[in-house]
């Protein structure tokens, strides 16, 4: 049976949440394959621009392993500007919800890893979802509602692509142990979606959370 570890991570560097911190990660582990959330066509400026890309060109040195991009969901044209307008009105609304993501971001820079693969960082993630839900709904504002709901769609739907492509590749290839690299704000979803293949291919992947 596959092992695969899922490892949460914040992309940008920040304090202890870094490329070399990631790299002894992974040198305990060992994996012998990776699976990344990125598109294949982005993997120049992955390796370059986030500390997973780095961490992983860093390992690669010290052992030969699989590289497998999982993020191939397209994307709709008009998603980012939706999600600026929501997050935008969220922040004017809500102080709360501004020094959330601020405690947030600083105890990602101070704990690293340890905390964004911690029940604190889950919590804090649920909060910060649970008020943009209830101020888009009081904005009685059709266009923020409906940004709203294509940003709660799209994240489903790749986190539902991600996990089913790494699915697919352990059917068709044979390994002892990998490390899904993910941002931590998908870990709820992505649990969910292995949830779906569990019951039908319970021996084909036995998943651990990384816990620092």
């Amino acid at each position: 049976m596959r092992k695969i570890t899922i490892i949460c991570s914040a992309h940008r560097e920040s304090g202890v949440c870094n490329s070399g911190e990631l790299l002894r990660i992974l040198r305990a582990i060992d994996p012998e394959a990776v699976f990344e959330e990125v598109c294949p066509s982005d993997y120049e400026a992955y390796n370059i621009r986030t500390l997973e890309g780095r961490a992983i060109t860093r390992y690669r040195e010290f052992k030969v392993l699989e590289r497998v991009p999982v993020d191939r969901y397209n994307l709709p044209q008009d998603l980012y500007v939706a999600i600026e307008k929501v997050l935008d009105h969220v922040e004017e609304i809500s102080h709360e919800y501004s020094v959330l993501r601020e405690q947030s971001d600083n105890s990602a820079h101070l704990q690293g890893f340890s905390y964004l693969n911690s029940v604190a960082f889950e919590t804090v993630r649920t909060k910060l979802t649970e008020i943009e839900d209830r101020t888009i709904s009081e904005a009685c504002d059709q266009g923020l509602t409906r940004g709203l709901e294509m940003w709660r769609d799209v994240i489903q739907r790749r986190e539902t692509a991600m996990v089913g492509n790494i699915y697919e590749y352990c059917r068709e290839h044979i390994f002892d142990t990998g490390v899904f690299l993910v941002g931590a704000a998908h870990k709820s979803g992505i649990l969910k979606a292995i949830e779906k293949h569990a019951s039908s291919e319970a021996d084909l992947v036995s998943w651990k959370l990384y816990q620092g």
